[in-house]
């Protein structure tokens, strides 16, 4: 998408951000700013790319149609119906692969009660396998709140923190990035998406305030409960 200059000004305004300081942001002088803002010239793509950066460092959403945004306004709401759970979980696990795109993201499993599911859900192993050996090649972390004593590991990385009964949701959600996903089971079951960073930001702090309560699985008694690779071929 290319940036206009009608962009430029507004996005600026939102964050209150001076000429000068948009320009020493984005690496150009206070002149060639002024003569972009004004439509005089033609602003070099890489130079846009700047611009741009630049404001989106400071929180701005750029839109189709000369739009702005700041990103902490964003609130979509996205929900699944699928006749069974391995519906839902292919785009469960499918949302995390797209909006993490790069190296060091993360998610966030709170609620996960595999006691419910039998190992034998072949279809439902396999489709976590391929996530799981997705997510590693792309550098993708995960941590998950499990309820004290369960067994039930799917994760070939120990990232488990056995938590007690009145602090584990009943409700399976995953946080990642600027996006919150809830199943519910139903029937029939439901995925809910909600996409807003403020909202993420605050599941977020209340997953890492019961990890910190949160015991450590032992990797021996982790090693001997997951579910291997060869066991769902």
């Amino acid at each position: 998408m290319i940036l206009s200059s009608k962009q430029i000004r507004a996005a600026r305004g939102l964050v209150n951000l001076s000429q000068r300081e948009l320009a020493e942001k984005a690496g150009l002088s206070l002149n060639a700013l002024n003569n972009i803002e004004r439509e005089v010239g033609n602003p070099r793509a890489d130079t846009l790319q700047n611009i741009r950066d630049a404001l989106e460092g400071q929180g701005v959403e750029f839109l189709e149609g000369h739009g702005v945004r700041l990103k902490g306004e964003v609130l979509d709401i996205e929900k699944v119906e699928g006749p069974d759970i391995v519906a839902v979980l292919t785009h469960f696990y499918g949302d995390f692969l797209d909006k993490l795109t790069g190296p060091d993201g993360e998610v966030l499993y709170m609620g996960i009660d595999n006691s419910r599911f039998e190992h034998q859900d072949m279809d439902r192993l396999r489709m976590y396998k391929r996530f799981e050996k997705e997510a590693i090649k792309r550098g993708i972390g995960e941590r998950l709140l499990f309820l004290e004593g369960d067994l039930n590991f799917l994760s070939s990385r120990n990232n488990y923190r056995w938590v007690p009964k009145e602090l584990f949701g009943e409700i399976p959600m995953a946080i990642y990035g600027d996006n919150v996903s809830i199943i519910l089971w139903g029937p029939p079951v439901r995925l809910v998406i909600i996409r807003n960073a403020a909202i993420a930001e605050t599941f977020r702090r209340q997953f890492d305030a019961i990890w910190s309560l949160g015991k450590a699985v032992p990797d021996d008694i982790h090693e001997y409960h997951f579910i291997k690779d060869d066991e769902v071929q």
